[in-house]
């Protein structure tokens, strides 16, 4: 469904607009309403199931009749969406300016194209998971402005949004989560289709989609907006971009890089031919990382932790300019009901020395998309002292065994580390849970 001024050109300037849903799966509703106040008083009405192009119409009336027709939807059950950017005068920034800008500060200060063209690709991957994890319903433009039906989303609309997932995946299905779920779907609008019947927001989450894809998309909606926040504060301000836009710098390494050779080495002797994927993986670039707002907090964490370990993460390609925005998260033990399908060791940071094993994160095959973008962490990750499974058998126990259980010495684990064959695993795992564990050294690009 495109902005309802695509199809009213030739009228007046635009001057009010207000986006309206009602989501009640009681009585199988998922509807919109959008109305638009233009200067010679013609009013555009749009309406009709989220994710279908609706119907519209226009008619004179001016400023009585927009507000007239805004009040009757309210009081029939409608709520007003928080959006941004809803104006024709809101101003952008031009997607080139924002790069240009947006690449230096990854490089800090510098001028590269292939980091360039690096940020191209992620907000492109970035648009496409959107589009696929909403059913089309949200999209992100090439200044990063996330979109919606119903508008431009926004910052205050996805924290609050990340709330109610919270609560909701911590609740089993049923009237209480239902409810929840329909006060979600008013500020993320996802399609849900006719055939779902009365009563489908009590099962949404785990019937049409997931916490765990729930809490990427989320990701990657507040990645974009902070890009469309840069966006914003390039046009106010000629060109400055926020400073802590990034969390890190990034550098290209160059083929003949030694470090380029040892991380390809890494990655040749550390990926298992058993992983079909691996054979068809090749790494194409490669990219050093240097963490700008915690390196000191990092390094001071390998001393003191000690037994520094060279291991892999994956994730999806449209995580990655998440991460390099704010680094990697961890959803607290207490105080968040996101349970992570596959996390069979507990909340954590999972990583592997298996370089295939964590690709399989990266292509999709372990849950989430199937992505043609491919890219890899590699870290230096503190493990401090380990607790490691002796069984071969899973053991629910293992977690909390190793948060509470102390080593031989009589101190408390400082992650898990589970060889294959043992602990119910195939391939390596290895689970920290402090993220100043974890140093993202380099980021490794794959052409699948």
């Amino acid at each position: 469904m495109g902005p309802a001024a695509g199809y009213v050109a030739g009228m007046g300037t635009k001057i009010a607009e207000t986006y309206l849903i009602n989501v009640d799966s009681g009585a199988n509703a998922n509807k919109f309403y959008r109305a638009e106040l233009h200067d010679d008083g013609t009013v555009v009405k749009n309406w009709g199931r989220v994710g279908a192009t609706g119907q519209t119409k226009v008619e004179k009336g001016g400023r009585y009749a927009y507000e007239d027709v805004v009040a009757r939807k309210k009081r029939r059950g409608y709520t007003v969406v928080d959006v941004i950017g809803a104006t024709a005068s809101t101003k952008a920034a031009p997607s080139a300016t924002l790069k240009r800008a947006a690449t230096a500060q990854l490089t800090g200060g510098r001028a590269d194209p292939v980091l360039a063209d690096l940020i191209d690709r992620l907000v492109s991957v970035n648009k496409h998971q959107l589009l696929e994890a909403s059913g089309g319903l949200i999209s992100v433009n090439l200044a990063g402005q996330v979109t919606t039906p119903l508008g431009a989303i926004s910052a205050r609309s996805i924290r609050d949004a990340r709330a109610l997932l919270d609560k909701m995946s911590g609740m089993t299905r049923g009237a209480d989560r239902g409810r929840l779920t329909e006060q979600y779907l008013r500020l993320i609008p996802q399609a849900v289709p006719v055939s779902a019947g009365r009563g489908w927001s009590e099962g949404w989450l785990d019937a049409h989609t997931s916490a765990r894809r729930q809490s990427e998309l989320l990701d990657s909606l507040e990645a974009s907006v902070r890009y469309a926040d840069a966006s914003q504060a390039t046009a106010d301000e000629s060109g400055r971009v926020p400073a802590d836009l990034f969390r890190y710098r990034v550098r290209v390494l160059d083929p003949t890089d030694v470090d380029f050779r040892a991380v390809i080495d890494r990655y040749n002797d550390t990926k298992q031919d058993a992983h079909a994927w691996s054979k068809t993986l090749k790494p194409v670039r490669m990219y050093a990382l240097e963490d700008g707002r915690h390196g000191d907090e990092i390094a001071q964490t390998a001393r003191r932790v000690r037994n520094v370990r060279r291991l892999w993460h994956g994730t999806g390609a449209a995580n990655v300019l998440s991460i390099l925005a704010k680094g990697l998260f961890i959803p607290p033990t207490t105080g968040s009901g996101i349970h992570i399908a596959g996390r069979m060791f507990g909340d954590g940071i999972y990583l592997s020395r298996s370089a295939s094993k964590s690709a399989g994160y990266s292509v999709g095959y372990w849950g989430g998309g199937k992505s043609q973008s491919v890219f890899m962490f590699l870290t230096e990750t503190a493990m401090g002292s380990e607790y490691r499974p002796t069984g071969s058998a899973y053991d629910s126990s293992i977690p909390r065994r190793a948060r509470t259980e102390k080593n031989k010495s009589g101190r408390p684990y400082d992650s898990i580390n589970v060889n294959p064959g043992m602990g119910g695993v195939r391939n390596h795992e290895a689970v920290v849970w402090d993220p100043m564990q974890v140093n993202l050294r380099w980021l490794v690009e794959f052409e699948a």
